[in-house]
């Protein structure tokens, strides 16, 4: 690979402009081409990055020459995608949720380890100063035994992201940050059992979402995901340990929102965030964690190294996800690893709940 890292990136929403953003940052970093299924949004996006905007996601995969190739648009593309990538010889980067099933997770990680090739999902809220400050902090509060983590916001709206084709909702699409940050401070999951929702009566996926955890140190906890809760977007969180108690906030678009406390021996403390460097511009409250999550990334390709955030992170994130949909559909708890998951029958997983009227809705 060349000093400078080429990249391409398909899906010009929220998510890719940030990302794009951070690519232009970088110095290592050139942007080569660009794909959008939305034809004025690739246009839009290949002016201000100064990158050319091709007509499909084939030719964006067969022409850009691409080193890296990031995937930020609907999941259900995401496996497809991937493969082609790969098989051009590109190492590529997942947006969250890292694909729709175990099976594509599987197809993806094969193919990256037989093309030798990165494979890697964007965690980059590992990176954000709030995240950063629990990490320093844990040791302080002794073994963790609780914890309990919720993303919520309010969406009025329904849009791709909320149909079943995408292979689940908020717990999938908002959930894996949450879950993914449990897994680093708490370790591997032992069971899963769920309870979710559509409240929403347009929607055809859970935009209500509860589960419990089993981890397989003992500890429990519980991921509450929705896009029905009225109030600014934020992930909170607590954790309870033998010697103390962490709790924070962390919001993706009011950076005065993000804090972290710990309390001890009956006192409690706001923990110092570090100075960020730069403000998303997309995603203000995330100050520069997708920043410095990209120059993660780039480093780990330059130097050839296992990333901590490879396809392995990515599939247990939606290991986890899974074991919750099938949770609720068998109204029982589910041990992992999960043996199977049919997606054929995902609505099953996804009770209504009320009249199904949407006039109802405000």
């Amino acid at each position: 690979m060349a000093t400078t890292l080429r990249v391409a990136l398909s899906g010009c929403g929220k998510a890719g402009m940030a990302q794009l953003h951070c690519y232009a940052l970088h110095p290592d970093c050139e942007i080569v081409a660009l794909y959008d299924p939305d034809e004025g949004k690739a246009e839009k996006c290949a002016a201000q990055f100064g990158a050319p905007s091709l007509p499909s996601y084939e030719a964006l995969a067969r022409n850009a020459q691409a080193d890296l190739i990031s995937l930020c648009g609907p999941e259900s593309a995401r496996c497809q995608q991937a493969l082609a990538a790969l098989d051009h010889g590109a190492h590529v980067l997942c947006e969250k949720p890292f694909a729709n099933s175990l099976d594509e997770c599987d197809a993806m990680i094969g193919s990256a380890a037989r093309h030798k090739r990165s494979l890697l999902a964007f965690f980059n809220m590992r990176f954000h100063p709030v995240v950063q400050a629990v990490d320093e902090l844990i040791a302080k509060i002794g073994e963790i035994y609780a914890a309990r983590f919720s993303y919520t916001q309010f969406r009025t709206a329904v849009s791709w992201r909320h149909k079943l084709e995408q292979g689940g909702g908020v717990l999938k699409s908002q959930g894996v940050h949450a879950i993914d940050l449990a897994l680093g401070w708490l370790g591997p999951v032992s069971s899963v059992s769920g309870e979710m929702a559509i409240v929403h009566p347009a929607r055809e996926v859970e935009d209500f979402a509860l589960i419990n955890l089993r981890f397989e140190s003992g500890a429990i906890g519980e991921v509450y995901a929705a896009y029905t809760d009225r109030q600014p977007e934020a992930m909170t969180a607590a954790l309870q340990g033998t010697r103390g108690k962490i709790s924070f906030c962390l919001s993706p678009y009011q950076p005065e929102m993000n804090q972290v406390e710990i309390t001890r021996s009956g006192a409690t403390k706001s923990a110092p965030l570090r100075q960020y460097d730069a403000l998303d511009p997309i995603y203000p409250g995330l100050l520069d964690s997708s920043k410095r999550a990209i120059a993660h990334i780039v480093d780990d390709i330059a130097l050839g190294r296992r990333s901590a955030m490879d396809g392995a992170a990515g599939r247990r994130s939606i290991e986890i996800v899974l074991a919750g949909y099938e949770s609720q559909r068998l109204g029982t708890k589910v041990a992992l690893p999960l043996q199977s998951f049919d997606a054929s029958l995902l609505a099953d997983c996804f009770p209504r709940f009320g009249s199904g009227d949407a006039e109802l809705w405000d």
